[in-house]
């Protein structure tokens, strides 16, 4: 028996349809989940700001009160020096004049050592070491106030002074205790070191107290002239 061809064909009814299932981009639970870390993220960002924000300000808070801090020091330091250096200057001066008053007294100074009932000239070298070294340490104790309190440029130029004042004292001893006392030579020499000594440290004191202090560490202000 023959069959046509056409009845071989399958109903439409008889295999069930497979349905794949579909989800809308803006519907289900993937797009659910997304925007719940978007939120999550977007509180931790802001969080994050506000800390930074929170540090920043108590940073600069510190800066600003290390900063006036520092200035308040700088210029009482500044006025201690510039009270050292000129209480310095005044009894380096008068320190100068006492040795000079010696030395310039010396015909007054022969005179009694000779008319002296004794050793004149041992009475006459022993007065000169006295006197000298009374005023050679009257400057040193000014001048040691001075090194405390620095910068080191001024340190160095005390140092100076103090050199030079030792070189002044000994020559006015020189020859103390015979008739060629004083000894022109050694005196006049100091008289030089002695004037070299005094203005290297002014020149030292007025680089040191004319510029005010500032805020600002100065080692950043030290880098920033070198790129100048």
């Amino acid at each position: 028996m023959c069959v046509p061809l056409g009845s071989l064909s399958p109903s439409p009814g008889a295999f069930p349809r497979r349905v794949i299932p579909t989800l809308s981009p803006l519907t289900g639970t993937g797009h659910g989940t997304m925007s719940r870390m978007g939120e999550q993220w977007g509180n931790i960002v802001v969080a994050l700001i506000v800390a930074v924000s929170a540090l920043g300000g108590t940073f600069l808070g510190r800066r600003q009160v290390a900063d006036e801090a520092a200035v308040e020091h700088g210029q009482w330091l500044r006025g201690q020096r510039q009270e050292a250096f000129a209480a310095l200057l005044v009894s380096w001066d008068d320190g100068l004049k006492q040795l000079d008053d010696l030395v310039g007294n010396w015909e007054g100074a022969h005179y009694a050592a000779e008319h002296f009932q004794g050793n004149g000239w041992e009475e006459l070298e022993k007065s000169i070491r006295e006197d000298t070294h009374e005023a050679f340490e009257a400057v040193k104790r000014v001048i040691e106030r001075v090194q405390l309190l620095g910068p080191p440029a001024v340190d160095d130029a005390a140092v100076q002074l103090v050199a030079a004042l030792t070189v002044l004292r000994d020559a006015v001893r020189s020859r103390a205790g015979g008739e060629d006392w004083p000894d022109w030579d050694a005196y006049a020499a100091a008289t030089e070191r002695v004037v070299t000594a005094r203005d290297g440290f002014l020149q030292a004191a007025k680089v040191a107290t004319q510029e005010a202090p500032r805020p600002g560490s100065r080692r950043r202000r030290d880098r920033f002239r070198r790129r100048c």
